[in-house]
């Protein structure tokens, strides 16, 4: 089995961030998250030289091509990529429709639109289905960008596309992440002939693609890459397009930058300010972090209601958490004012796919404000210009008796409530996108990632700062919480293999034909199985059968406190 990456070791800074004070939690993920800009180790930064000028030669393949219809801009990712692909085509169509320019970005996630909002089963182990996706993006266009994301190098969704579009004339490339190369994933792609670490030596050898991989570190919870990974996604793509803008002389000012690499280093200071603007509201983000955690531990809610770009964040930052905790999907949902039109805009509106779906403000005054408790915590996010409706649907919830805070990285919520609790960020950079503020949105990501990380770990859902609950929904969260297992529990990995399939499949005895069989098998079985990792984890620490794990998590639920309750038992043996 080939070693974790740097994107899936433990970052030595928050070992014991599971037992840290929610103040303290605040202090650790600051921490990690200097490491965006402040490098690690001795990897390349980003705002490294190298990084710098594989950046500016990303800017000048861009600019000939914003807004104009026979050219593509294809920003592709599964997962928290995905999310933050579509995000940023989001982003930059509405600047270029504001300038009168043709909205050329688009955007593809692993699994389609309903991933968006709910992960699904092992769609970016796919990548027939990735190249028949990008195909209608292409056709017709005599030019195309693509940037592919995938913070692990790691993402068979991603790997496909690059080696389709390889072939096709006019077309350049970018692979994004956050490791060296030479840890791109080398394990097995079922139905493909390749793995990862394969079209990396492909696409390093073409002048006509990039690869763009500074190291940030490793996550603050290990593998989370919705964190670091995502932040640094942000601040790439938006530096990139932002940048490009003024190139092709559609932002306005003076013209083409005198200097592209200083422009550059600009922007990257500029987001780094913004997250030490953040996190200097740290008392206040701390006292967020232990209503959530009290409200998670009690069987509450976190609800995020918002306008524009926050409120979009919110839906963001709620969806990654069922496969990153493997937290229900209801302990954290996000609804935004205008719903599927705000996010998509007309046309996209998939509220009829189920509940999961249903993400306006009026689906949460409807069905969820007649449910509130005093265990659930109602969180307003604001944007610029506002919607009276925040306040309202404030003013109810805290009438229904829940704990009501906001985030005020934009606005203030209108209406002339008065939250329990406010984090509101001051000092940001001005934004070096007309009519986007992108600096505050990255100052809101950085407060709601710390929100919901800092609520499941009081809540027991990490180990360390290991994810001891993940959801095991495709090939490399397999992987991962085999490593997890191997690691937490010093056993091989042909029995951290054993017990995590001991746990999939509820039996105490794998055949042969099960150890040998394919992880989409495993993957499938998995992906709406609740304490996977935690049972696999008690039977790899002892003696302990199915059963016997299910009835010791019923007893303790927060996890390590059940295996360190074991590991003394085995000691006094």
């Amino acid at each position: 089995m080939q070693p974790p990456s740097i994107t899936e070791s433990p970052n030595e800074l928050t070992s014991d961030i599971d037992v840290a004070s929610p103040r303290g939690i605040v202090r650790l993920l600051h921490a990690a998250d200097a490491q965006i800009c402040g490098g690690y180790r001795g990897y390349p930064a980003i705002c490294d030289d190298e990084v710098t000028a594989k950046i500016v030669r990303v800017i000048r393949w861009a600019a000939p091509l914003m807004g104009r219809e026979d050219a593509a801009i294809i920003i592709s990712g599964a997962g928290t990529s995905g999310r933050l692909a579509m995000f940023a085509a989001r982003t930059f169509n509405r600047f270029l429709t504001r300038r009168k320019r043709r909205p050329n970005f688009r955007y593809l996630i692993a699994g389609g639109d309903l991933a968006l909002i709910k992960a699904q089963e092992g769609a970016e182990d796919d990548p027939r289905q990735a190249w028949e996706d990008v195909r209608p993006l292409i056709k017709g266009k005599r030019r195309v960008l693509y940037v592919g994301i995938t913070c692990a190098l790691a993402a068979p969704y991603v790997a496909s596309q690059l080696l389709g579009l390889l072939r096709r004339p006019g077309a350049r490339c970018v692979l994004m992440g956050f490791n060296p190369k030479h840890c791109a994933r080398n394990v097995e792609v079922e139905n493909w002939d390749r793995t990862f670490a394969d079209v990396v030596g492909v696409v390093s050898a073409r002048p006509s693609c990039v690869v763009l991989n500074p190291v940030v570190g490793p996550e603050a919870i290990t593998g989370s890459t919705r964190m670091k990974g995502g932040s640094a996604t942000k601040l790439l793509l938006e530096t990139i397009f932002a940048l490009a803008a003024s190139e092709a002389h559609i932002a306005g000012g003076s013209g083409k930058c005198p200097s592209l690499p200083a422009a550059v280093r600009e922007c990257i200071r500029a987001y780094d300010a913004a997250r030490v603007a953040a996190y200097e509201q740290s008392a206040e983000i701390a006292s967020l972090i232990e209503l959530g955690g009290r409200g998670l531990r009690r069987g509450g809610h976190i609800y995020y209601v918002g306008s524009g770009s926050p409120g979009i964040l919110g839906i963001v930052d709620a969806s990654e958490c069922p496969p990153t905790f493997g937290a229900g999907f209801e302990d954290v949902r996000g609804f935004v004012v205008g719903g599927w039109r705000t996010l998509l805009g007309p046309g996209h509106d998939l509220s009829a796919e189920g509940p999961w779906y249903r993400i306006s403000l009026h689906d949460f005054l409807a069905e969820k404000v007649p449910q509130l408790t005093r265990r659930d915590l109602v969180v307003a996010l604001p944007s610029v210009g506002g919607d009276a409706r925040l306040g309202d649907a404030l003013r109810r919830s805290r009438k229904a008796g829940a704990a009501v805070a906001a985030v005020e990285t934009q606005a203030r919520v209108p209406g002339g409530i008065s939250p329990d609790l406010r984090v509101r960020t001051a000092h940001l950079p001005r934004s070096m996108l007309p009519g986007a503020q992108v600096f505050r949105e990255y100052a809101t990501k950085l407060v709601l990632n710390a929100l919901t990380t800092g609520a499941h770990v009081l809540s027991g859902k990490v180990y360390r700062n290991r994810l001891a609950d993940l959801r095991i929904s495709n090939n490399k969260l397999y992987h991962r919480a085999i490593w997890i297992i191997r690691d937490i529990m010093g056993v091989s990995a042909a029995t951290a293999k054993r017990c995590l399939l001991r746990s999939i499949h509820g039996v105490d005895r794998v055949s042969p034909a099960l150890m040998r069989a394919k992880p989409s098998r495993h993957v499938e079985a998995a992906t709406d199985a609740a304490k996977v990792v935690p049972r696999a984890l008690i039977m790899a620490g002892s003696r302990a059968t199915h059963a016997d794990a299910e009835k010791i998590l019923r007893k303790e639920p927060v996890v390590r406190a059940a295996i360190e309750r074991l590991k003394k038992a085995s000691k006094q043996v």
